[in-house]
């Protein structure tokens, strides 16, 4: 299967079709697929393939000091060793999802641990007629 190459990389505008679904077969109130947009890519400790994307609908997360928030953008970072969101060669692709605990982005886009929080475990859908006839996310194994 071809590569798929995020053309949205660096458009902050990210508009038009989504990039790819987010949904997850784990919970997380993430059981009906988002559409997901990417913002631009991001590094996290050594690793240059995480990805700051918008989220529609936006995800509902609580969190334990603040309660509950409403995340419009999320950072994505494959879960697996071995995978890498700067192609995505296989779907579905299982992903981190965080949370930005900081305000605002750094320039460079190199984020420390500190920065950011994992709020779930997901996969990556190229479509969502894709999503929606995975098995997995339905109980269906």
């Amino acid at each position: 299967m071809p590569a798929v190459f995020h053309l949205s990389f660096g458009d902050s505008s990210a508009g038009g079709a989504p990039d790819f679904y987010l949904a997850s077969s784990e919970g997380y109130g993430l059981e009906s697929p988002r559409k997901c947009w990417v913002i631009r890519p991001l590094s996290l400790m050594g690793r240059d393939d995480l990805l700051l994307v918008r989220v529609d609908p936006p995800i509902i997360y609580c969190d334990p000091a603040a309660g509950e928030c409403v995340v419009g953008q999320v950072v994505l970072a494959a879960r697996h060793k071995g995978y890498s969101l700067k192609s995505i060669h296989e779907w579905p692709s299982y992903v981190h999802v965080a949370r930005m605990k900081r305000p605002d982005m750094p320039a460079d886009g190199r984020l420390g641990p500190e920065d950011i929080e994992t709020i779930a475990w997901a996969e990556l859908y190229p479509t969502q007629e894709a999503a929606d006839a995975d098995p997995h996310r339905h109980g269906d194994n």
